[in-house]
């Protein structure tokens, strides 16, 4: 397997984390006035960060977030994410086989994502995935977030690898623009979160079966 480090979105690529997301941007809006969120426009919302998040959500329900109220909501909308129970959130079919699999086989995994650490932490500890994993970059641990490069390129560096021996898997176009970016092949699974059409995005391969990962590594 040429591609020894690999490097996962979370959301859309490991779980499925949509339901208690609605849930709880829904019970945030309904605090603030708003209209709760369908699971489709939630979709649409996320991917991008916190902030990017809430400016969408209050977007779709009403008057946008006025910049002076954005550090006050954000501190509030973390502090509840960070706090809810996550009941539904689940890893897709095949994904924990599949990262025991890709560990047995030499490589050294990652997850790089844009949701904040609080709720990174609580969601990886609860369906216990952090013992499958060498690096763990969230949204707050470093300055830049996906789609720029940097994320994607320090993961690398603390497994120890070069970018030419990286894969990014993911399933959204901020995905694909971040290894685009950082130089690396990017295979995207089609169950995911994306706003754009796969056949737009063009990733180098996709599926919609996380079993398939160590094959499509393999080929590139």
């Amino acid at each position: 397997m040429a591609k020894k480090y690999i490097i996962f979105d979370l959301d859309g690529t490991l779980i499925n984390s949509i339901p208690d997301m609605c849930r709880e941007i829904s019970l945030f809006l309904k605090k603030h006035g708003r209209r709760a969120l369908t699971e489709q426009e939630t979709v649409s919302v996320i991917g991008n960060g916190a902030p990017v998040l809430l400016k969408g959500a209050f977007a779709l329900t009403g008057e946008p977030i006025e910049d002076k109220e954005m550090p006050a909501l954000l501190a509030a909308w973390l502090d509840q994410y960070g706090k809810a129970e996550m009941a539904e959130t689940k890893p897709y079919p095949h994904v924990v086989e599949t990262l025991v699999r890709l560990k047995k086989n030499g490589c050294r995994l990652a997850i790089c994502t844009n949701k904040p650490h609080l709720p990174t932490e609580a969601i990886l500890t609860k369906l216990d995935l952090k013992k499958h994993f060498d690096v763990i970059l969230d949204a707050d641990a470093l300055p830049e977030r996906k789609p720029r490069p940097e994320p994607l390129w320090e993961a690398v560096k603390r497994m120890g690898g070069e970018n030419n021996e990286a894969v990014m898997v993911g399933d959204s176009e901020t995905d694909a623009e971040t290894a685009r970016a950082a130089g690396v092949p990017v295979i995207l699974l089609s169950y995911g979160y994306t706003h754009i059409p796969y056949e737009e995005i063009k990733p180098d391969a996709l599926t919609d079966n996380f079993a398939d990962l160590p094959v499509l590594i393999d080929k590139l």
